[in-house]
């Protein structure tokens, strides 16, 4: 634990100075100050709140999928727009509830699956995903143009 509490301050204090972009000695010194504050939030939310996240190695490779639906989802918001810029059709605003086995709310699997899920799906921009209901095992989520989840959505647990 102390291990991820340091690495943590680390990642906090790298991530101030690209912020802040300089190497300053004050800036610095309010590096340290702001990453020991995040560090003690981080620990006091993890207390309080913890996150259980245990995946798969098949759920973390569903990532390759990723770069394919960036480009085929830029191309339909696209195609979309154009058709809406012309006059040919509007473009829709579609919420939709779609099935979705999000399993229970305290199992870490079930966690790092939705997770996962949202992440991984609300990469692509024609496919947002709202939330995930635990207690319904549904699935919200915002579309411009109706089309069926994606395969690494239903791998992870979308059922159409």
């Amino acid at each position: 634990m102390a291990i991820l509490i340091g690495a943590s301050a680390v990642v906090f204090y790298v991530f101030w100075i690209i912020f802040s972009g300089s190497f300053s000695a004050h800036e610095l010194l309010i590096g340290i100050v702001g990453a020991l504050l995040s560090t003690i939030g981080l620990v006091v939310v993890n207390l309080h709140y913890p996150a259980r996240f245990s995946p798969t190695i098949s759920e973390l490779a569903t990532a390759w999928r990723l770069p394919w639906y960036v480009l085929s989802g830029t191309w339909e918001i696209a195609a979309v727009a154009t058709r809406d810029l012309i006059g040919i059709k509007p473009a829709k605003s579609l919420f939709r509830v779609a099935p979705f086995a999000a399993g229970e709310k305290d199992d870490p699997r079930a966690n790092s699956r939705r997770v996962l899920a949202v992440g991984y799906t609300t990469v692509a921009p024609n496919f947002i995903i709202l939330g995930v209901n635990a207690s319904d095992q549904t699935l919200l989520f915002h579309q411009i143009e109706r089309s069926s989840a994606p395969k690494m959505t239903k791998e992870l647990g979308a059922l159409r």
